[in-house]
């Protein structure tokens, strides 16, 4: 069946008949998709695959407002106890709302499908919505430089398996980062930072081994982070959950502050401190463009290498030495870094491979070995202080290594970043 397009209206209330005066004309519902979502509010029956959210929006100039809503079936919308007027049309909502110089919380109530593919809640019980799927789980806006707080709440949960989830993110995160599993877990505790964040590994039956060989250091690692580059934004309680992604899948999902990680990936110490390192770039710092894609995972790569060079020398040692036979099979045309913002798809433009991952990796590497590689956190912890929960881009990364070092990393950024030949990794020039 094709999509329907409908509409729901509600008239305004009549005027006074004595006072000679018009009835106002109702709203009706405005595309704005500029107006802000501040606050993203969810209770999930996931057996019944019903929800509600409740999207704190923010002030506007212009009337209306628009959010993204996949295949959701929407099935009421209201501002307190009032209906509100919306729209359906595009896999988008438009709400009949006024201008407004203040927030303005509407209630939607909903009907949503299971995805397979990352695209959405898979049969398997659990999410992922990057890079901009998170339509089909709640109305959102999925631009990477948009952040939002939420909270959420499941129910239906099936007899003998537990969800895994942040009750609450209270700081400002891009959409895709709310996420949840529903699967057999035992929580493996593996200690807490000198800040007082507990890391914790959730896993599935028989995995108890591979939870705790991935976390080995990852308390270590963890502390450093927080101590070198800044404070945690997301919670005491941080990481990794085993997920039963498909077969061959690898790697993992910065849903802070319970990342996933695939069960083939769960005693990878690489993947789980990468996947930690996204609490601080890619998270704790939203990346302003998909353009700007390095920014989040060529950082974490490296400040994956560099915490495990810290904690753990041997380890680090091996993980640089992986990279480096890994960077020399990427294809020079893979982009790392595009020229442009807002125009570039992350997937169908080809941003997604590994080119961003270890070409940024290296970038960063080839200052370290120029400025030194404790210059190099300086320089971090100063773009996380000025950026931490805001968006950013990777120019504003060269600016910063400037201000902080004197050094123009032009040049550097040119070779490892936008060059279509991959270099031999060393000092930057």
């Amino acid at each position: 069946m094709r999509r329907l397009t409908f509409v729901a209206l509600v008239t305004a209330a009549c005027g006074d008949p004595s006072s000679g005066e018009p009835d106002a004309a109702p709203l009706t519902p405005t595309p704005n998709p500029a107006r802000e979502v501040i606050a993203t509010n969810l209770s999930f029956d996931v057996t019944l695959h019903t929800a509600m959210a409740v999207i704190e929006l923010g002030p506007s100039a212009e009337p209306g407002a628009t959010l993204e809503i996949g295949d959701l079936g929407i099935q009421s919308v209201a501002v307190g106890e009032a209906a509100l007027a919306f729209r359906v049309a595009d896999k988008k909502l438009d709400l009949a709302l006024p201008a407004s110089d203040g927030s303005t919380s509407v209630a939607i109530t909903y009907m949503w499908n299971a995805h397979e593919g990352f695209e959405g809640a898979s049969a398997n019980g659990y999410t992922l919505i990057w890079p901009y799927f998170c339509g089909n789980l709640f109305p959102c806006h999925s631009d990477p430089a948009d952040g939002t707080t939420f909270t959420l709440a499941l129910s239906g949960i099936p007899s003998g398996k537990t969800a895994v989830f942040p009750a609450t993110i209270a700081a400002q995160a891009p959409s895709y980062q709310i996420a949840w599993s529903i699967d057999e877990y035992t929580d493996l505790p593996l200690g807490t930072t000198t800040a007082g964040t507990q890391i914790v590994m959730s896993h599935r039956p028989n995995e108890a081994a591979r939870a705790a060989a991935g976390g080995a250091n990852l308390v270590a690692a963890f502390d450093w982070m927080e101590k070198t580059i800044g404070p945690y934004r997301f919670g005491n309680v941080a990481g990794g959950v085993s997920v039963r992604w498909p077969a061959g899948a690898f790697g993992g999902m910065e849903h802070h502050p319970r990342w996933h990680v695939a069960a083939a990936a769960l005693g990878d110490e690489e993947t789980q401190v990468h996947e930690a390192a996204h609490g601080w770039f890619g998270d704790g710092i939203r990346i302003r463009c998909w353009e700007d894609f390095v920014l989040s995972e060529g950082t974490v790569t490296y400040l994956a290498g560099r915490a495990l060079d810290v904690v753990a020398p041997a380890v680090g040692a091996a993980v640089w030495t992986s990279y480096a036979n890994e960077v020399a099979t990427v294809r020079g045309t893979d982009p790392v870094w595009p020229q442009s913002c807002g125009r570039v798809d992350v997937i169908a433009d080809n941003l997604f491979t590994r080119a961003p991952y270890l070409r940024g990796a290296f970038f960063y590497r080839g200052l370290a070995d120029r400025l030194g590689a404790g210059v190099v956190d300086q320089v971090l912890a100063a773009f996380y202080t000025a950026h931490a929960g805001g968006a950013a881009t990777m120019a504003d990364m060269l600016s910063t290594i400037q201000t902080v070092t004197g050094y123009d990393a032009t040049a550097c950024a040119d070779t490892w970043l936008k060059s279509t030949t991959t270099p031999a990794p060393g000092p930057c020039p």
